[in-house]
């Protein structure tokens, strides 16, 4: 087993045992079956209308249209997952980040690390592949919740096509909060201060939620919050015409949102993405940047500090 890997197993244990980690995802869990449950009563009462109308126009000798749940597309039901995702599984991210390195920090375990005969590059990939499998983890939990509402929702058909758009739906959304994760991994690494990376990627997770989408398109922080009235077009005037060519290419949750509404179905027609750099090119080059200043972080972290009053 290489040293990354024997860190990673170690890191991941520790996460498990760690009740605040264990509490963030049960409760990101819950709100994914929130978001299930709305999108399964929606369909539903839909449904039961339908019911009662067509047998009032069957009755009447009128016409019965086709049940509106089978026109719409199966994902859309899912549209406020993907809100979940970008709130609660960013920050559960940003705290597993944090954790990696602190844990190490605070238990003092990190002056006998490095009398481990591996490079520091081994800790910092091995704390990294942690954090990528720890959010891993959280997509799959939606991503299960996911398959079953939409297999229980009747008239509601699913093809393969659908399946696979939620996974890469899915496969997004975890690109989306490792890089909030990498960055308090970074931040926690380069800063000895207790919860620094913590307050740091908050900060910067804050900014890229609620502060940017207003910059560039007026949309105000309730409305960020919306699946729907967050996928706004630019208003039409210059001051944000400017701001949305400067700062969209680094407004990554618009960037998910607007990719989100694509792959789950519900994106409004004519929507072009916000400033001149496409999403598919955004997303994945904060992921590569955060990775980046993980790896350098972490790979320069003093193992020869720590202990219960670091």
């Amino acid at each position: 087993m290489t040293p990354s890997r024997l860190l990673a197993r170690q890191s991941l244990a520790g996460l498990m045992r760690d009740r605040s980690v264990l509490i963030l995802v049960a409760f990101f869990a819950a709100m994914v079956m929130v978001t299930a449950w709305l999108g399964w009563s929606a369909t539903n009462t839909v449904n039961a209308i339908y019911a009662d109308a067509a047998q009032y126009l069957a009755g009447a000798g009128q016409p019965v249209p086709s049940n509106p749940v089978g026109q719409s597309a199966p994902l859309a039901v899912l549209r406020n997952l993907g809100v979940y995702i970008s709130l609660i599984g960013t920050f559960g991210a940003i705290v597993i980040g944090q954790l990696l390195i602190e844990a190490d920090r605070r238990a003092g375990t990190l002056p006998l690390l490095g009398t481990r005969p591996f490079a520091r590059r081994d800790y910092a990939l091995g704390k990294m592949r942690a954090l990528g499998v720890a959010t891993g983890a959280m997509m799959a939990v939606a991503g299960l919740i996911s398959v079953a509402t939409l297999f229980t929702i009747p008239s509601l058909v699913v093809r393969s096509a659908d399946l696979a758009r939620l996974g890469l739906f899915l496969i997004l959304g975890w690109a989306y909060i490792t890089t909030f994760g990498l960055v308090a991994l970074g931040a926690a690494a380069r800063m000895p201060a207790t919860a620094s990376g913590l307050i740091s990627a908050s900060v910067v997770w804050l900014v890229v939620t609620f502060v940017l989408p207003e910059l560039t398109a007026n949309i105000h922080p309730t409305a960020s919050i919306n699946p729907v009235s967050t996928l706004a077009a630019t208003p039409d005037s210059a001051f944000f015409r400017v701001t949305s060519t400067l700062l969209g290419p680094v407004s990554l949750s618009e960037a998910f949102a607007w990719l989100s509404g694509d792959l789950l179905s519900f994106l409004p027609d004519g929507l072009a993405p916000r400033g001149p750099v496409p999403p598919l090119v955004t997303l994945p080059l904060a992921l590569l940047l955060a990775f980046l200043f993980a790896l350098r972080s972490a790979a320069k972290l003093d193992l020869t500090a720590g202990g219960p009053d670091a």
